[in-house]
């Protein structure tokens, strides 16, 4: 049988393998070979200290490669539709169609009743489930047929009354996406919308306190871009930029490809790069290219039929200077030192890890944009533990050729999907700045518990007589029960109504558990704490 992964964390030997290539020694930085994890850092070019400027001039940061490679709107991983929702990966929505959808349609409808009930919601008004990141729209249609199943029966006064109230709206970045959405759940008439947003900016496309309802995702603030960094007990902080190049045989393949013009521009460009972060030119084997160059490039060579085996003719480094280059990661790393500290501690190494904002920019958002409900937040990670990768790594890709032990984001970047544990502490940390308060925090299995749903017999919509479709059913409810990677958070917007509960009581810390740490740790935590106070004290670089 083929079975197609699902986006989860994949528990692996930590085996060290060191993929870094130091083409000039550092005067400042941590030793790679002292990492807790070494096979993160990829390629790696050390340049000095006061060559941080020059580097944020010329290349992208890791995030920066991600959102583009992801989300371009020509030659996107998302954007240009290119995402393939079985071959690719699957999820738990998919795979227990239409099952996964119900269990959330009876919690969103109780959360419903619990404002109708406290008067937190009026009768005339419109109750929202805005999902953001919808894929192919498919969570949507499980959950407003069951409304309308449950509505549909005689005895279903309160789901008509909840019925006649809904409003469905997919937001997604990618227009063919949206297109897709639009066009699966077009029988739902105007109770279904499709538009297009930005899930790290739901204020751009939503009022600020104009919704009154849920805000719902599933593995989407996983699929983020984020920032790579370094982390040491020293106290020192490093960021990744990313250095396309072109070596001279990827250049010979690739030349056909581009026009005289570009060709041109990347060549001026390379030893516009060479001079200012390297102090000349540094190697006439090898240009490299600008975040623009890298674009250019892509956009050359995407209509060729053998677009995934030219992909292959471009090397990627990574360079890593101080994280005051980049103030908004200086800025975060400031406000959590204490749970950083905690994480070094625990690893009693310095680690490469990611660090997600964009998932603190979506709750917040969330909260913003709703008056009163609730926030529904669907994906793999955890607490705190999660940002060191202590027992298994937390970038995995999906797609073709793609692995899934120590995952290569520069393997045919634009062909694969990329995703990162979500650090659900931080997430909802940052939603106490919006009044967003947490009711529940646990495993995604919690989700069956003080529903009606059963999860025994093979959805009428398979093959009943195909074995192999019931046991590939039979594997994913499996996981469903014994996979607890995979989280529930439930967030309160104040001022809702207090009558909701989470049914079920197998909750889970959100807190850093500095009860964990031996003695030695917590004196460790408290020199790494203070280190990285006096590191990232300085004025931040620009």
């Amino acid at each position: 049988m083929h079975f197609f992964p699902s986006r989860a964390r994949v528990y692996v030997p930590l085996i060290a393998l060191l993929f870094a290539v130091p083409f000039r020694a550092a005067d400042s930085g941590t030793d790679r070979g002292e990492l807790l994890n070494p096979w993160e850092i990829h390629n790696e070019i050390r340049v000095p200290a006061s060559a941080a400027p020059a580097v944020k001039q010329s290349f992208m940061t890791f995030l920066e490669y991600q959102d583009l490679v992801m989300f371009h709107p020509t030659v996107g991983y998302y954007a240009s539709g290119r995402v393939n929702f079985t071959t690719d990966y699957r999820t738990f929505p998919g795979a227990l169609s239409p099952y996964f959808g119900h269990m959330i349609a009876q919690h969103i409808f109780n959360m419903w009743d619990g404002m109708r009930k406290a008067g937190t919601l009026s009768e005339t008004e419109r109750f929202t489930i805005a999902e953001f990141g919808a894929g192919d729209g498919g969570l949507a249609e499980n959950i407003l047929d069951y409304i309308d199943r449950r509505a549909a029966d005689p005895s279903g006064d309160r789901w008509r009354q909840f019925a006649s109230q809904v409003i469905y709206a997919c937001y997604d970045r990618s227009p063919a996406l949206s297109a897709a959405q639009k066009k699966r759940n077009a029988r739902f008439g105007a109770r279904f919308q499709a538009r297009e947003g930005d899930a790290t900016d739901p204020t751009a496309t939503i009022p600020a306190g104009s919704l009154k309802g849920i805000v719902l995702s599933n593995e989407l603030p996983d699929a983020f871009s984020v920032q790579k960094v370094v982390l040491s007990l020293s106290g020192s902080a490093e960021v990744a930029f990313v250095a396309p190049t072109l070596p001279r045989a990827g250049w010979n393949k690739l030349a056909k490809d581009m026009p005289a013009a570009l060709q041109t521009r990347l060549k001026n460009e390379d030893l516009t790069i060479q001079t200012k972060v390297f102090g000349s030119r540094r190697d006439s084997n090898t240009v490299y290219l600008s975040r623009a160059g890298f674009v250019a490039l892509l956009e050359a060579i995407s209509s060729a039929k053998d677009y995934a085996d030219k992909l292959d003719a471009i090397e990627f480094h990574e360079i890593y200077v101080s994280v005051d280059t980049i103030p908004e990661l200086a800025n975060h790393l400031r406000q959590y030192i204490p749970a950083y500290a905690y994480e070094l501690a625990r690893s009693g190494k310095g680690f490469a890890g990611y660090i997600n904002l964009g998932e603190g920019r979506f709750i917040e958002g969330a909260g913003r944009i709703l008056k009163a409900g609730y926030v529904f937040t669907i994906d793999y990670g955890s607490n705190w533990d999660t940002v060191s990768p202590l027992e298994f790594d937390h970038f995995r890709s999906y797609g073709p050729g793609s692995r899934l032990e120590h995952s290569d984001p520069y393997h045919s970047p634009t062909l694969n999907d990329m995703t990162t544990d979500v650090n659900f502490s931080h997430v909802a940390e940052e939603g106490k700045r919006v009044g967003l308060r947490p009711v529940f925090f646990g495993p995604q299995h919690t989700l069956i518990t003080g529903t009606p749903v059963l999860l025994d017999t093979l959805p009428p919509d398979r093959n009943q007589d195909d074995n192999a479709v019931a046991d590939d059913y039979r594997i994913w409810v499996q996981n469903f029960h014994t996979w607890d990677v995979y989280k529930l958070l439930i967030e309160q917007k104040e001022n809702t109504d207090p009558s909701y509960v989470f049914p079920d009581t197998g909750a889970e810390p959100l807190a850093v558990q500095e009860e964990k740490l031996t003695d030695a740790q917590k004196a460790t935590e408290k020199k790494v704490q203070q280190r990285l106070r006096d590191r990232l004290a300085a004025q931040p670089v620009r």
